[in-house]
């Protein structure tokens, strides 16, 4: 392997690592907003139900 290779190999994994290091914590945050959403669209229809009897 020659140097340029290393070093493209390098800033390449240098560049995906911030990537790699936070992608649970945006699955984590993807994953709470869209149980939010859920719960949210559950309230509203059980308002509807109630206005509705």
């Amino acid at each position: 392997m020659n140097d340029s290779t290393f070093g493209s190999e390098f800033v390449t994994a240098a560049k995906q690592a911030p990537r790699l290091f936070f992608a649970p914590l945006l699955g984590a945050i993807s994953a709470v907003k869209s149980e939010f959403q859920r719960i949210q669209h559950g309230a509203r229809r059980n308002i509807e139900q109630i206005q509705t009897k």
